[in-house]
């Protein structure tokens, strides 16, 4: 096994990074980064290597006490093998050898568990590739993140803080301590030592370690101790390394670094330790990762086009809204976006009528007590708005439901009113971090296509029928495909199981059957006040977004005494449930989803009229709407106009009326595609 001391793998760096111009500043801090880590990489390696001789010597010792086991394959077949000496990799190995070389992880009786490490007992096995799993793209991530997460220890000497995969790539953070902070002019020099861990294929070995040694090898990493101190409450836990990076971790990993073969560092940003702006600073670099060139270039054609579609670039190019800073994450709405806005909920609204909601209307600042009785001010009041008020604490509302059930109790109900359906359209304010805001994705003040269902247990499966038939109908009209997932109870969760068990078993599973469309089981995944069925859109591009939910809660009922009467006194439960969710991320989403080529019946600017003798002078402006008619002498005397569409489509001559009634059946219609249906 290949051990790396400091000084020869510093050297290799140097040789390598010194191969990419740096700036003279980026030159002077690489140097003294590097310096100032060297004394407690030394020290930790030390350290390492007397736990690793210890782990070496009980393997072996297990190993000398080895005894068959058996492993199934996916397709049923069963394999013979060693327990402590067999690893999923040899197992690999024996199927084929382009099967071990293509696998990144393998999944052992439910667990994912490293190639190399030696299986235990009888177990199913699974080796996962990166084309088709989740979790070995996952894992592949999280992997690359330690070969950044060396690059930056090696590049800036800090304190490296949480380095995990995200759902397109990975990021590592970093405390620079009196340090000015990252550059992107950085990139070219910390990909050149990422290259040179790539080229090295430095093992990932996997040690498990008491916390007190833990606490000793990290002493120089204040971060690193927080983590051992405040999440760790096993005697135990899991450290990666690689090279000469040593990093808590409870892993799996690829087989080595040079597994990494295409790898790009794409940007930096600032952030706070554990997302909190009362704690440190932070360092955040981003990359991605692929086993193949050819995906990495294909993800940089794939931003390109996101970026020509990005809803912030769109939006301020056709004068829909702008944020400013007197106003942190509080969209101002032009008279087009408020538009878009109005028709949105417009549509909503057609759909409520037709499907039995009663739209209300509820305060927006409610005192302290609300959120006390409902439990998020036990567990959200850091991310809402509060103020004092006389002698009482109020705050503004993050969301309507405990409004609701104000509503549903302000007076006696019967079992004949049920299901009542409220929906709500009231603004709602969260206290997200400024670093967090991102355009319409991520604000401080929204809006939702909220409601909520108050039913009986009975009941359930009927209304979620029509929570689906809803979302099915209204994502039709966007043109949106989606995926359905059934979250069900968690390892923490309130209430009693056998109402879960009825929810999830009968009512959720049989009116997703019914349903039609394919879902999948999430196990454990559902919130602690009921199970759930979570959606995620996907847009023009291939990206999946999550905007509806349909959520049931046995808890609020509770919290807040509601009953309503029958031959005796029963419970309701609540279905929580939006299908745009926020308005302002539908209309960031639909933005970049029609990269502003907008359907006629959304478009703030349908058609534009051009009298002919500047015909020939638009050619930019057009383009922005759906229709142009043009007007001249000829059309002037019949009453008529001359239609194209914005992409160029010629549709002649026809009247006013003609055309008036063909684009009002159109809009009615809701038709996506009006310039050809025209």
């Amino acid at each position: 096994m290949r051990l790396y001391g400091v000084s020869s793998f510093h050297a290799v760096c140097c040789a390598r990074v010194q191969e990419t111009r740096r700036e003279q500043e980026g030159e002077s801090r690489w140097k003294s980064g590097s310096r100032r880590g060297e004394s407690y990489i030394a020290e930790r390696l030390t350290l390492y290597d007397q736990l690793k001789a210890e782990s070496d010597a009980l393997l072996a010792r297990r190993a000398a006490e080895t005894h068959p086991i058996s492993v199934v394959l996916p397709d049923g077949r069963k394999v013979e093998a060693q327990a402590w000496v067999t690893s999923p990799y040899q197992i690999a190995r024996g199927i084929s050898q382009g099967l071990a070389d293509s696998a990144v992880i393998s999944r052992v009786s439910g667990e994912l568990w490293d190639l190399d490490r030696p299986l235990e007992k009888d177990c199913a096995l699974e080796l996962l590739r990166f084309d088709d799993d989740d979790d070995a793209q996952a894992v592949y991530w999280h992997s690359s993140a330690h070969i950044l997460g060396e690059a930056m220890e090696r590049f800036y000497g800090g304190c490296l803080c949480y380095g995990p995969p995200i759902e397109n790539g990975f990021y590592y953070d970093m405390f620079l301590d009196g340090q000015k902070g990252v550059s992107s002019n950085e990139f070219a020099d910390l990909e050149s030592i990422c290259k040179a861990v790539v080229k090295d294929k430095q093992p990932f070995e996997r040690l498990e370690v008491s916390k007190e040694t833990l606490l000793q090898m990290f002493k120089y990493n204040k971060f690193k101790c927080r983590i051992l101190n405040e999440k760790v409450t096993t005697p135990t836990t899991t450290i990666y390394r690689c090279g000469p990076l040593i990093d808590l971790c409870r892993g799996p990993h690829v087989r080595h670094t040079g597994k990494i073969k295409a790898l790009k560092i794409y940007k930096n940003s600032s952030t706070y330790w554990e997302g909190r702006s009362d704690m440190e600073t932070l360092q955040r670099i981003y990359g991605v990762s692929f086993p193949d060139s050819k995906l990495l270039k294909e993800w940089e054609r794939f931003q390109e086009e996101a970026r020509n579609r990005d809803h912030r670039k769109i939006g301020k190019e056709q004068e829909l809204f702008f944020f400013h800073d007197l106003s942190p994450g509080s969209c101002f709405f032009l008279p087009r976006g408020a538009y878009l806005y109005n028709t949105l909920a417009e549509f909503i609204r057609e759909e409520y009528n037709r499907r039995g909601f009663q739209e209300v209307a509820s305060p927006n600042i409610y005192n302290s007590k609300l959120w006390e009785t409902s439990g998020h001010w036990q567990h959200y009041s850091e991310n809402m708005f509060s103020f004092a008020v006389e002698q009482d604490i109020f705050a503004l509302k993050p969301m309507n439901c405990p409004g609701h059930c104000l509503m549903f109790n302000h007076r006696p109900r019967s079992w004949r009113e049920l299901p009542l359906r409220l929906a709500d359209f009231g603004v709602l304010h969260r206290n997200e971090l400024s670093g967090t805001l991102t355009g319409l994705t991520r604000v401080r003040r929204f809006q939702q296509d909220d409601a909520h269902i108050f039913c009986t247990m009975e009941q359930i499966e009927s209304e979620m029928k029509g929570c689906l038939e809803f979302l099915r109908c209204v994502y039709d009209v966007f043109g949106f495909s989606f995926q359905l997932h059934l979250s069900t109870r968690p390892e923490k969760f309130l209430g009693d199981v056998a109402v879960w068990d009825q929810a999830e078993k009968v009512q959720l599973e049989n009116s997703l059957n019914e349903f039609g469309e394919p879902w999948k089981l999430n196990p454990g995944d559902g919130a602690f006040y009921g199970p759930k069925i979570d959606i995620q859109i996907k847009d023009a591009i291939g990206r999946y977004h999550q905007c509806a939910t349909i959520q049931l809660d046995f808890q609020l009922p509770i919290r807040f005494n509601l009953t309503f009467d029958g031959d005796d006194k029963a419970r309701p439960v609540i279905i929580h449930r939006a299908i745009l969710g926020s308005v302002e991320r539908m209309i960031a989403i639909l933005t970049e989803n029609y990269a502003g080529k907008w359907p006629l019946w959304l478009s703030p600017r349908q058609v534009m009229l051009v009298p002919n003798f500047i015909r020939g002078l638009l050619c930019v402006c057009v383009c922005l709407f759906l229709f142009s008619a043009v007007v001249g002498e000829k059309e002037k005397m019949t009453n008529s106009v001359n239609v194209r569409t914005r992409d160029n489509k010629v549709h002649g001559e026809l009247t006013v009326d003609e055309v008036l009634s063909r684009l009002t059946l159109l809009k009615q219609s809701r038709c996506r595609t009006a310039e050809e249906a025209f």
